[in-house]
């Protein structure tokens, strides 16, 4: 049986091994979240970060939220129940689908999202001090085009189905 030529990297060296790399980033950042984000918002959940991140000025819906976020609706109706209960969203039904509706940000939930990206904008700062602005740049670019093939291929598949 032929090995894969970086077997050896990908599974022995955990500077370089993708899938932990990824999920430890991801992890560390679910923690400085939980330190720098939720104090000040009580019981916020990492879950509600994807869609209260997601809703633009003038609203968004479920299912376009739904897509952008990569949340399953079933999961989604509850973050909603949830953020409207907190005073943070208000959705409503659109007229021409019932099952769908449009969720704008309050007062509240505008400042909690500009907070928000203000600490991340600290936290981004920091970043590049650590590995300057060409490297964060390029790192940007290169997890953008990583995340674009996957979309693709995702949009591919879900033509496949239908």
């Amino acid at each position: 049986m032929d090995e894969p030529k970086k077997a050896g990297i990908l599974q022995y060296d955990d500077e370089k091994h993708w899938g932990r790399l990824i999920y430890i980033a991801k992890k560390h950042l679910d923690i400085w979240s939980h330190r720098n984000i939720r104090p000040d918002y009580g019981q916020m959940k990492l879950s509600y970060m994807p869609l209260i991140f997601n809703v633009q000025q003038n609203g968004i819906t479920n299912t376009e939220i739904s897509k952008k976020a990569l949340i399953a609706k079933q999961a989604m109706s509850r973050t909603v129940k949830e953020l409207e209960e907190k005073g943070l969203i208000t959705s409503q039904p659109l007229k021409k689908d019932k099952r769908s509706y449009k969720i704008h940000l309050t007062d509240d939930g505008k400042r909690f999202v500009n907070e928000a990206n203000n600490k991340m904008l600290n936290l981004l700062d920091e970043y590049r001090k650590l590995v300057g602005d060409k490297e964060f740049d390029t790192a940007i670019d290169v997890l953008s085009k990583i995340i674009r093939y996957h979309e693709k291929l995702n949009l591919e598949r879900d033509d496949v189905n239908e």
